[in-house]
């Protein structure tokens, strides 16, 4: 057992000490990917991109008049560049690239609504970037949502002008019925029917002022709270109980005496009337804006950290690093040994396959642990990047992926014909895992074959765990754990298998 370790340990100085004897190396292992965060930390901008946007409209288009005034109200998304009615002058702008974007309003929008079709605004644009793409779709549609918002919030301020008539008009009815009732409790039934004729002609001019921008009220309503009545309805059954009391009214006879029935009636028509003005008053008091646009959205994170863009990449990149790291290193270890002639000493020697691999494994992932070491407390200490998990599983869930890594590495390195064959092995395999593994586009974007390949990645694991352990505060997935500890296991075998058949090799 005493001459296995020292066999281990020569192999872990001798690769230790054959990397510390090149400080370029170190420098270059330890800063290089530091500073590439950090570039990439101070360069990333969180804006949206501003595009330049041409609007053409028809000649005499009274929409043209309003597309300024929609533009200004996307913010900084659409920066406005004129009106034009030439298309094929805005076509040749666009393919210039002297504009971002080209919107073509509707020709004529009231005839297409009136045909029961809505008007549609072409947005054109010269882009490649799906992402931009999306994006230009995005905004196409808020812009479409500004124009519909700002036709129910005029018709929502016309109806709150409507409901202040209306409260006028209810003045007026008022005191009509308030003479109606004097003229019934001093039993003159002469006046009283005088009086009901006017109150006949002021309630036909308040329901003549009843417009319809009460509806959008109602709606409200209906939709956020738990009411038996809507604004609507309360007005319909009060105005037809207006209607019904008006009718015993009109039947008054000027001869006589008793008028009970009648006051009852006048009391319903106040009644009526106080409702009325309640709900209006109730209407007149929501701002326009609120009523066509009850509901907002408000985006909030359970994590207690605030989260930059910035940072949700450190995790993959730790991962995707340190996996190159350990597969560039574990790749070019045995196929180095074969070349510089040092595999024919180990076959005379009484080292053996195992004793080798051992020893490069555990030399490589102290070597490369230190490393994750220093670059990890350079990016929490000095990019500020959260550590909201525990140590212990940050450290449990690097070493594991870079043991699997190792793995792959001693595999190619073992496969491998030349120094050249294996660099390019190794760069396949980071090339996969950039598109691959997460870092590049999410995993839910991929097809169901292609999850296959992401997840024989040790880097598609390490960037699942560091995410949760370092950005969430979660104990990594034990089963993700398991399934990554497996894969170097049995990676570590089939290097063993292949390297005793390399050394036993004559």
């Amino acid at each position: 057992m005493l001459k296995f370790i020292i066999r281990i340990s020569a192999f872990i100085r001798k690769e230790i000490f054959t990397i510390l004897r090149q400080p370029r190396l170190v420098f270059s292992l330890i800063l290089g990917p530091f500073f590439i965060l950090l570039i990439f930390g101070l360069g990333y901008r969180n804006v949206n991109r501003t595009f330049e946007t041409l609007f053409v409209v028809p000649e005499d288009s009274q929409i043209g008049e309003l597309v300024e005034q929609y533009a200004e109200s996307m913010g900084t998304n659409i920066q406005f560049a004129g009106v034009t009615s030439n298309a094929d002058e805005a076509d040749r702008r666009l393919r210039a690239q002297e504009v971002d974007l080209v919107v073509v309003t509707p020709a004529d929008p009231y005839n297409d609504v009136q045909n029961n079709n809505q008007a549609v605004f072409s947005l054109y644009h010269y882009e490649i970037d799906p992402f931009e793409q999306i994006f230009v779709d995005v905004l196409g549609r808020r812009y479409t949502e500004a124009i519909n918002q700002q036709i129910l919030l005029t018709a929502a301020e016309q109806g709150k002008i409507e409901a202040e008539s209306m409260q006028e008009h209810i003045g007026a009815v008022a005191a009509t019925a308030g003479s109606v009732r004097t003229a019934l409790e001093a039993g003159d039934g002469l006046a009283a029917s005088t009086a009901t004729e006017q109150l006949n002609e002021d309630i036909n001019l308040m329901m003549a002022g009843l417009g319809t921008g009460i509806a959008i009220f109602d709606s409200v309503q209906e939709t956020t709270a738990a009411v038996d009545e809507g604004a609507t309805t309360v007005l319909e059954s009060r105005l037809a109980q207006m209607q019904d009391s008006l009718a015993i009214l009109q039947q008054i006879d000027t001869g006589q005496t008793d008028f009970e029935e009648e006051i009852e009636a006048v009391a319903t028509i106040e009644g009526a009337l106080e409702e009325i003005d309640t709900v209006m008053s109730e209407f007149r008091r929501i701002d326009a804006g609120v009523l066509v646009s009850p509901f907002r959205s408000e985006v909030l994170s359970i994590t207690n950290t605030a989260l930059e863009p910035t940072h949700f990449y450190v995790p993959a990149v730790i991962a995707l690093l340190f996996q190159h790291l350990a597969v560039t290193l574990a790749g070019l270890s045995i196929v180095r040994e074969e070349r510089e002639g040092t595999m024919e000493l180990f076959r005379a020697s009484p080292v053996s396959a195992l004793e080798t691999l051992l020893g490069k494994y555990v030399s490589y992932l102290l070597l490369t642990a230190v490393l994750a070491l220093i670059l990890t407390a350079l990016v929490i200490f000095l990019l500020q990047v959260p550590m909201l998990g525990n140590w212990a599983n940050y450290a449990l869930v690097l070493c594991t992926l870079i043991f699997t890594s190792l793995g792959i590495g001693f595999l190619i390195s073992i496969n491998a014909q030349s120094d050249s064959q294996a660099i390019q092995w190794a760069m396949i395999m980071l090339l996969a895992s950039i598109f691959f593994s997460g870092l590049f586009l999410p995993l839910y974007r991929l097809s169901i074959f292609v999850h296959i390949l992401s997840w024989s990645l040790p880097a598609t694991y390490g960037t699942s765990l560091l995410q949760s352990v370092m950005l969430r505060g979660q104990s990594p997935n034990i089963l993700l754990v398991l399934v990554l500890l497996s894969i170097g296991l049995i990676l570590f075998l089939i290097s063993w298998w292949r390297l005793r058949r390399k050394m036993a090799h004559e």
